[in-house]
Order: C-alpha cells, then structure tokens, then sequence
C-alpha cells in the first residue's frame, strides 16, 4: 500500500547547514614576521601583531588558474539534505549553496562574472576584523557566512586555538570557548590529581627520595627536605602529566631499587643507558634492567643487591 503525503513526510531526517555553536575570532600573538612590527618594550608573548584602530579584511580567495580560476568554493552544491524550513520550495532536500542562497537572498554561483559576483562585490563577502576580534554565532546564516569565509584563508587564519602555531603566516585563529573551556577543566582535574600525589610524596622522606631516584638521580650528600620538595614540585609545575607518569608507572619502584643499587655500588651504570652488575655482567638498558631483576631466575642477584643497599642505608642513618 504506498504512503500518504503525510506519511511521507514523517520519514524525512530534517538537517541543518548551521551549527549551535559560538565561537571568537582572535588575533595571534606577536611572533614569526609580526616580530619586527613591535616597539621597544612591547611584551612578545602577550600583544597581538595588530596595532590600535588596524583592521584587516578577509575575502574568500581566488583559485589559480591551473585549478579552473574563480573564487574557491566554499558551499557544497552536491549534496543534499532536508531542510525543513524551505521543504515545500525543496521537496528533494537542498545543497549548502542553494540553503545560503536563500538565506541570504543573493546568487552565490563562484564563477559569476565582474560586477555581477558575490564572492568580490558585495559588501557581506568580506569579513573586516580589528585587534578585538570578533564572535560568531554558527547558528545564523550570517555568522556560518563569516566563519566559511574566514576558513577559506587557510593561510591567514588558524582553524583553532590548538593549531595557531603551525604556520607562521596566521594572523587570526577561531576559538571554540566551549571547547577550551572543557580543556581547561581537563588540566584542572589534571593537575589536581597531581598536586594529591605531590602531597603524599612529600610527607615522608623516603618517598621524597623515591621520587628523584625514580628520575635517575642521585640524592646529595647535603640534601634538606626544602631541596628535596623543590625538585619534586619543579617536575610537577613544568608538566603535571609527566610528574603523574612517573608516579603511576608500574615499574617505578623498581626505577627507585635500581638508583639505590647505583648509589650504593652494586649496580654500575656506564652511561645514561647501559647498567652493569658490580661483577662486570652487563645487565642492559633500566627496562632491561628491570627486567633482568625481576626474572626468577635472578632473585639471587636481586637479593644479593638488596642487602648492599639495606647495609648503605644503615650507614647512612
């Protein structure tokens, strides 16, 4: 029996070319080309390359000719999807440019001709920004418009706050608050789960000590627990995931056995990555080390080592 209209229409999958989704436009900071355009005393990592009242203006940008010339394309004209607002004008579903063209009620063909093109003549073709930036709204026909044209100028504007720093040529990046506001939760949690450990490191010497042989270091002769807690906080503070890597590695009591066997004289290393047993045996690299140790085979060693670093401790005390 075949559907009814109305049946019909409830099997459609509405879409949408825009997105709920706000994001800002920011100049980079000074680096790169930009370097020289600074005055003295201007900080480098904290001022924009633009200067007060500078603007910049972003079209989409032309093709060469070996790719056809024209203005690139910026809205698919393929691929169709339900719009439920322009159904009845579009009962087969509707391309990105034919959505816009209706939208913004202006022919959006890139190879229209001078004088009679969007893309070059029409004053909503071109984005101007200043040192302030400027924040889109993804879910108006408007602010998508702005944010494909920006994206357009893959050269000049960096698709995200993460990618900034790829080329030396972006002047602008777009940023997704929400997104780096979830990043920024993130190293929060992180770097609270870090500072919990630190805690528990740093209320027993031993553990303090654990944790900078676990580094591959030796402890001074003339250590204090001020020196000792400097060390592990400098590691935490320069990457909280690194300091909880070490901390949560499986083999890091292990790391710490090894550095004491050094210290002690039963294990000699003969470099940052070759160890030897203190009878010439060449035992390998710390994982092969490790590994050497922990093999049943060698618990004698093992135990052989350990009473050298208990008797090295009780001279120490």
């Amino acid at each position: 029996m075949a559907k009814t209209k109305t049946e019909e229409k409830t099997d459609i999958i509405w879409g949408t070319y825009l997105q709920s989704k706000i994001v800002d436009v920011k100049p980079i900071e000074s680096s790169g080309k930009w370097r020289k355009l600074l005055v003295a005393g201007q900080d480098m990592k904290k001022e924009p390359y633009m200067f007060n009242k500078v603007k910049k203006s972003f079209q989409v940008p032309l093709m060469s000719a070996s790719r056809g010339g024209g203005v690139k394309v910026v809205f698919n004209d393929v691929e169709r999807t339900f719009i439920k607002k322009y159904y009845s004008k579009y009962p087969t579903g509707m391309t990105e440019k034919e959505f816009f063209e209706e939208e913004l009620g202006v022919d959006l063909n890139p190879y229209g001709e001078p004088g009679n093109n969007f893309w070059r003549d029409n004053k909503k073709s071109r984005v101007t920004l200043t040192k302030e930036g400027m924040t889109l709204n993804l879910n108006t026909s408007m602010g998508m418009l702005r944010y494909k044209i920006l994206l357009s100028n893959k050269n000049l504007i960096s698709p995200s706050y993460e990618d900034r720093r790829k080329r030396a040529t972006y002047e602008f990046m777009i940023v997704n608050q929400g997104k780096l506001t979830t990043k920024k939760a993130e190293a929060g949690k992180l770097k609270s789960k870090a500072f919990a450990a630190y805690g528990r490191i740093i209320s027993d010497m031993d553990s303090m000590k654990g944790f900078v042989r676990a580094l591959g270091r030796a402890i001074p002769a003339n250590y204090t627990n001020d020196w000792l807690e400097a060390e592990i906080l400098d590691v935490l503070e320069e990457n909280p995931a690194g300091f909880l890597r070490i901390v949560e590695d499986p083999s890091y009591e292990a790391k710490i056995f090894i550095q004491k066997a050094v210290e002690c004289g039963a294990i000699k290393r003969m470099n940052d990555k070759r160890y030897v047993l203190d009878n010439g045996i060449e035992i390998g690299d710390l994982p092969q080390s490790i590994q050497y140790l922990n093999d049943p085979e060698h618990q004698e060693v093992k135990l052989r080592i350990k009473s050298q670093v208990e008797m090295a401790k009780r001279k120490e005390n």
